[in-house]
């Protein structure tokens, strides 16, 4: 069973989806990837090694999806190709002998590379991805010692997305 937090950040992703650009969508993939370690290692660390393991293959999903975004035409691509397939191997390490430090690894790189996709990712000005999507409008107003979150979506005629 998802717990409540779980789907609360599982469609925080999904509304950050449909609106972003390549660039958005590759840092949303290492925040996902960054989450899903953290989560199966303190899954581990409880002893639940069946929701481990189900992180750790969301996580591995995550590497595999940035290698095959990899375009090599680049020659940067090749360094992002082995540091993927070391974090990718320090995941398989640390689930097969269960040891956290090797999800620490994986997480490591990732989180130092996120910075320089985030940088690329502001400076992207491209259009989104995915087409004819709901917008999502999200702000916050306050009353008398209140703060209420509101959260629109302009629901337009022809709905569902394009790729």
């Amino acid at each position: 069973m998802v717990k409540r937090v779980d789907k609360e950040k599982l469609n925080a992703y999904a509304a950050r989806v449909s609106q972003a650009n390549r660039s958005e969508l590759v840092v949303i993939i290492f925040e996902a990837f960054i989450d899903s370690v953290k989560e199966g290692d303190a899954r581990m660390r409880e002893g639940d090694m069946p929701a481990c393991r189900l992180e750790m293959e969301r996580a591995r999903g995550f590497l595999t999806e940035l290698m095959g975004s990899l375009d090599f035409q680049y020659e940067i691509s090749y360094y992002l190709r082995r540091l993927y397939v070391y974090a990718y191997h320090e995941i398989c390490q640390g689930m097969a002998l269960r040891d956290s430090e090797r999800f620490s690894h994986a997480n490591q790189v990732m989180e130092a590379l996120l910075p320089a996709f985030r940088q690329v990712a502001e400076q992207d000005n491209s259009e989104a991805v995915m087409k004819n999507v709901q917008q999502i409008y999200a702000g916050l107003t306050y009353g008398r010692g209140s703060l209420h979150e509101t959260i629109g979506v302009d629901i337009g005629k022809e709905r569902g997305f394009e790729a």
